[in-house]
């Protein structure tokens, strides 16, 4: 009998050892798929805000021929048409290099932000079809999408994509979005 009771509470530390690798191996996979997200999230913002960045192409001739050097610069999209392009394939462009990172990757809003005298013209681009939509509004009365007040020529865009869980395959959408203005002599 007393070998029977020795067999018994051996058995309970095996449990435990069991119990130990397991909780390691959940929190291994965890940590793996939340390495995986912040790396996509970072490289989505350095993405993100490349093309924007890229799409603020402003009219040098309109500002260098006006001379407008000398007062208050009023800065224009060259073509916002073109703008929002330099958006798109910059943004194709960086993740055409990450095979298998991102699935159902869209194009959910541009927005280009023109800002001449005190008004604002707003021309706005929505989803991979590209609904194009042209609005003036006051300096002061309008804001981007997340709430800053526009003051100066700028543009917005936003993205949505699709991350695939490494635990169970399943899809986990995620949106990131980016304001940026130009910097005159700054």
């Amino acid at each position: 009998m007393l070998a029977v009771k020795r067999k018994a509470t051996g058995s309970a530390g095996y449990i435990v050892m069991f119990t130990t690798v397991l909780i390691l191996a959940i929190v291994t996979v965890y940590m793996a798929q939340v390495a995986k997200l912040m790396t996509h999230q970072h490289h989505i913002d350095d993405s993100l805000a490349d093309s924007v960045l890229a799409s603020l192409v402003a009219d040098d001739i309109y500002y260098f021929e006006t001379l407008e050097m000398t007062g208050t610069p009023v800065v224009r999209f060259r073509n916002i048409t073109e703008a929002h392009n330099n958006f798109v394939s910059s943004m194709n462009a960086a993740i055409s290099e990450t095979d298998d990172f991102y699935y159902n990757f869209h194009y959910d809003e541009y927005i280009g932000y023109e800002v001449e005298g005190g008004y604002v013209t707003i021309t706005k681009y929505t989803g991979d079809a590209v609904v194009k939509s042209v609005t003036r509004g006051r300096v002061g009365q309008i804001r981007t999408p997340k709430g800053k007040v526009v003051t100066e020529s700028s543009a917005y865009g936003r993205v949505r994509f699709d991350i695939k869980n490494i635990i169970d395959g399943s899809y986990t959408t995620r949106t990131k979005d980016i304001y940026c203005t130009f910097e005159i002599n700054g």
